[in-house]
Parts: structure tokens; sequence; C-alpha cells
């Protein structure tokens, strides 16, 4: 459609054409007076090669009605659509502002952290009301944020474009006869660029994509040809943020990481859960954390004084966080660490059969019979008494209670669910997550059941699904320690560097936190920060002074490190029976 629009009215004499804005991918924008409110709006029209199906203008009309209900401050409102000379149109609110893109142009390329948490959380808020009313964006890139001030407040964010890219996507599942892509594929994610179907997980990568780039001046994935570019998003791992800009906050790097996993499963599963870890980078929101499985990492090699060769232990520390109860178990092994047991061999500590630590037998509550509410005869217990009775068995544990939203005898009967499946755990992993999806099924926002849930899907080696259901628990209840713990057991095992900033979060919450320094010292090793893992090692050891293993491990990294005190670490390992630290202490 010709430019020659400036200065018509269109729409059957609804608007008064302005002026031209600009083009994008999709069709052109132009400042419209909408004639009856005589008010400006931002009138967008589709390119004609962008519709190639009559169905299209169908599906078109019914994603705006959706959209069109979506009423947030950091969106840009919808407030009619159809067909002008044939081609698709809408219109929105007007706003006089800045692209992102335009913004992280004029800043140089980089933005600080204050700004990127300012920006990103405004941008999380509008797809959480979003995905609220069941939309998808599908096209999340900096181009479709608008910066303005408003109020005297600067960098108030305005996402605009819902729901475009999907009324579309059926007609170009990748790309248009021209070659466009619907959702540009410098953000797209690998669900689209595989043509698979997307959910809200979808628009949390592209979010990933923007964020790397905020922090880093670059995108993760560039290539010379669209087909390249779509296979990359597809397969190929994105590098560490913390890579390309190394003096990246580690909490922003974890969380940038996290959303760019290929497996929607693997990231952050809701806008929420990425404002609350966004927030706590800047100490606007609290943190949080506790366990499931094993944990197996290898300590580096420490170095022998006066010789070339190496001495090498395998240390590992293993965590179980049932509820609120830990149980950690050292052991070490002389030599060169062998390979990985395969998964199935009941000796090895990471192996879905492997026997589980259990909790102190001192902090288990015996499970109660509680009597259906529905049955009592004192009208007082009817409402109270079945989820009273059951409140301090759970909250022993540092489980929190249903929500007041479940209805009392459902709550009661999902809080005795959970109990039962918590126990259930460490014998039978299966009959654990029925319990817990019974729970569930009463309760769907129980957050303790989701937490037990992972602890039977992390026994049954099922991790993907474990992290996901401790990243729900999280969501519904950002302070509950248990699963921001067990996310983080995960993360040891898969040697991801998050696992830093998730024990970050758990010890900004309760300093000296012995489990999580341990936790976060390992976390450390994985990442080569030895220096920090040796501080955390030793800050443990103030809270459990006769823990021989951790003094071994503290004796290998001051040698490696040409810290003092090596030689007094190995003989108090070995004055606590460690025998392997007998030599060392000789020499």
């Amino acid at each position: 459609m010709a430019d020659d629009l400036v200065g018509r009215t269109v729409a059957e004499g609804r608007y008064e054409i302005v002026s031209l804005l600009g083009r994008g991918g999709m069709g052109t924008v132009y400042q419209a007076r909408q004639v009856a409110m005589d008010r400006m709006v931002a009138l967008k029209i589709i390119r004609a090669d962008m519709v190639l199906s009559p169905e299209a203008a169908g599906r078109f009309s019914r994603e705006m009605r959706l959209t069109a209900k979506i009423e947030h401050p950091n969106t840009i409102r919808v407030y009619d659509y159809g067909q002008i000379e044939g081609q698709l149109y809408l219109t929105m609110e007007f706003v006089r502002g800045r692209t992102l893109t335009d913004v992280l142009a004029e800043a140089g390329g980089r933005l600080p952290l204050e700004r990127i948490v300012r920006i990103a959380v405004q941008v999380t808020r509008a797809l959480q009301a979003a995905h609220a009313a069941g939309v998808v964006h599908r096209d999340l890139k900096p181009d479709n944020v608008m910066v303005i001030e408003q109020y005297g407040e600067s960098d108030v964010v305005k996402v605009l474009d819902f729901g475009v890219a999907k009324s579309l996507a059926e007609d170009q599942p990748r790309m248009t006869a021209t070659g466009a892509v619907v959702g540009t594929p410098v953000y797209i994610s690998p669900e689209q660029a595989l043509g698979h179907q997307v959910d809200q997980r979808s628009d949390l990568y592209s979010l990933g994509i923007m964020l790397f780039e905020l922090a880093s001046g670059q995108v993760p994935f560039t290539a010379s040809t669209m087909t390249a570019l779509l296979i990359a998003h597809a397969t190929a791992p994105a590098p560490p943020l913390a890579q390309m800009a190394p003096d990246v906050h580690p909490g922003l790097a974890a969380l940038v990481d996290e959303l760019l996993r290929k497996e929607p499963a693997g990231r952050p599963q809701s806008a929420k859960e990425v404002e609350l870890r966004l927030g706590a980078l800047v100490g606007g929101f609290p943190g949080t954390a506790s366990a499931s499985q094993p944990v197996v990492m290898p300590v580096p090699e420490a170095p022998r004084r006066g010789s070339r060769k190496a001495l090498i232990a395998g240390i590992f520390v293993a965590l179980l966080v049932v509820g609120g109860a830990t149980a950690i178990i050292v052991g070490q092994s002389g030599g060169t660490p062998e390979p990985p047991v395969k998964p199935e061999d009941p000796k090895d500590p990471e192996s879905p059969k492997a026997p589980l630590a259990t909790p102190d037998a001192a902090k288990v509550v015996p499970l109660a019979i509680v009597p259906d509410a529905a049955k009592a005869s004192d009208p007082d217990s009817a409402v109270r008494s079945p989820l009273e009775d059951l409140k301090p068995k759970l909250t022993a544990h540092g489980d929190p209670p249903p929500p007041e939203s479940c209805p009392p005898a459902a709550a009661a009967a999902a809080a005795e669910l959970v109990l039962a499946s918590r126990d259930e755990v460490a014998g039978d992993a299966a009959r654990a997550l029925g319990s817990a999806d019974q729970a569930l099924e009463r309760c769907p926002d129980f957050a303790a059941a989701h937490n037990v849930r992972g602890n039977a899907l992390h026994k049954a080696g099922r991790l993907e699904d474990a992290a996901a259901a401790y990243g729900r628990a999280i969501a519904l209840v950002p302070d509950y320690e248990s699963p921001r713990f067990n996310l983080g057991v995960i993360q040891l095992r898969r040697k991801d560097p998050a696992a830093v900033a998730t024990f970050d979060e758990i010890l900004r919450r309760n300093p000296g936190q012995p489990d999580a320094l341990k936790s976060r010292a390992q976390a450390y090793l994985n990442t080569k920060h030895y220096a920090e893992s040796l501080a955390d090692f030793e800050a443990s050891l103030e809270k459990a002074p006769d823990d021989g293993k951790v003094w071994l491990i503290v004796a290998q990294l001051r040698e490696r490190l040409s810290h003092p005190g090596a030689r007094d670490a190995y003989c108090k390992a070995s004055e606590l029976g460690i025998s392997q630290a007998k030599q060392r202490c000789g020499q």
C-alpha cells in the first residue's frame, strides 16, 4: 500500500492518517487520528504477503479480540482491527518514545545492571498479563518494546504487537513468500524455529535473547543466512553470557543461561519467576531454597609441593532435602576419578536407584489419620480442624500450608497426601509421585505438593520434570526455601553455573547456612572459581569444625592456590580420621 495514505481518511471514515511512523517486518505503522474519539492512535497495516489464506483474517480477528482484553500499564492497548482496501489493520494506543533498540544504541550497546532489571521487570509484567489472558507474543524483541517517559518517570516500558505473530503463524509456519520469518529469527525460540507448538516459555526464551543483548551488546546467535540462524536456535547451545560479558552479574548470567535452554522444561516456567529473580539481583525481592538427590563433584587437582605429580582426591557431598531437614553424606576416594557410573548402577550416588539419605528421625512427624471434614460432627471443626491439625506437621519441615483458595476439605486432604508422599520418596518414588499428583488435583496451587512432586521426579531420574516442579513451587511461594535448594541440587548435578546464583539467593536470606555454603562452594568448583570455593568451605568449617572431608578439600584448595595453612588442614583432616590426608600431613 502506497505512502499516499498520509492525509487520507480510511476504514469508512474512522481514521485520518496523519504521518508515517515506520515500517517493520510485518507491516507499516502510521500515526492516525481516531475521528469519533478525537484521539491519536498508532495504525498498523499488515503486509499483504503475510496473509495468504482467507482463514488468516478470521484468526487475526479472533487474536485481536483476545489481545484487546489485556489491560496492563506495561502493554500497549489494542483499540480496533479490521481491513483497509483488503489489507488487515489494527489500531493501538499511541505513545511517544523510543524502541529498546534505540535505547541500547544510545547507551553504546550495553546497559548497566540496574537499568536492565528496571526495563526487564516491566517486560515480564507485560508477559504475565498476556499469558494470563492466554496470549503468547511469539515476536518479542527490542523493536517491540517501547521505552517512554510518563508522569515524571523515565524508562517506562510498553510492550506491543501481542498476538499478531500467532494470527499469521498457520499461514507461515516459519517463512513468508518473501522470506520473512513469523517471529524475528534473531530472537526466535527453538520450538518456533522447528515449527513446533509454543507456549509462554517461548516468550521467555526470546526475553533471554534480549537480556543477553542488553548485558553483552551482542546476540548469542548470528549467521549469514536465515536457515543457518534457525538451525542455530534449534540445535546449537548458546554461549554462556559470562563468557561474552565477563563483568556481568553472576545472577543475571545464570538466569539468562537458563532462559536460553533448548528444552522449554529447562527454562524458568513463568514470567513471574523471571520477575522475582530479576528483582533479587538488585535487592528487590527475597531469595529462597532445599533438595532431593546425591550430587557428585570432583575436587580440583591439587599440585604437590616440590613435585610435578598431582594429588587428586575424588570428593562428593550428597544432599537431600525432603522437607526442611537436610542430610549430608560426605565420602572420598583416592587416585584419579573413575568415569561416571552408569545411571542404573545402584552403587552410583547419582543413580536414580541409589538409596537416598533420610531426614533425622527426630524431625519426622508421624502421619495422622484425618477425618473427612464433611463428616465432622463439630461444625467448627468441619471448617478448621482437619487442616489446622496438619499445619504443624507441614511447617515442622519448612513446608507452607495449602493456599486459602483451596476449600478446607480439599486442602486437608492435599496436606495429608503431601505428608505421605514426602515420607514415601526414599522408598517408592512412583507411589510418592502418585500421592503428590493427587494432592495437586485437590489443590493445584499447593507449593509443598509441587516440591514433593519434584523430589519424586528427581528420585526417578527425571531431572527436567523435577526442575519444572521446583520452579512452580518457587513461583507460587517465592520465599519457600526447599524447592530453591532442590533446584540448586539439580544444577549442581548438571554442573550448571546457575547453581552459584541459586545458592547466593539462599545465603542472602540465611547467611552462613552450612548446607548452602557447601553447595555454593562446590558450584564455585564447577566454574573454576577456586578462591571463592575455598572461602565458602572455610566458612562452613566455622559451623562444623569436625568435618574431616571438608578439611581435606580445604587443604587441597589452599595448596592449589598457594595459600598458607595447607599442611595444617591436611593434619586436621588426618586427626579426624581421613587416611588420605595422613601422608600429606607428614610432609
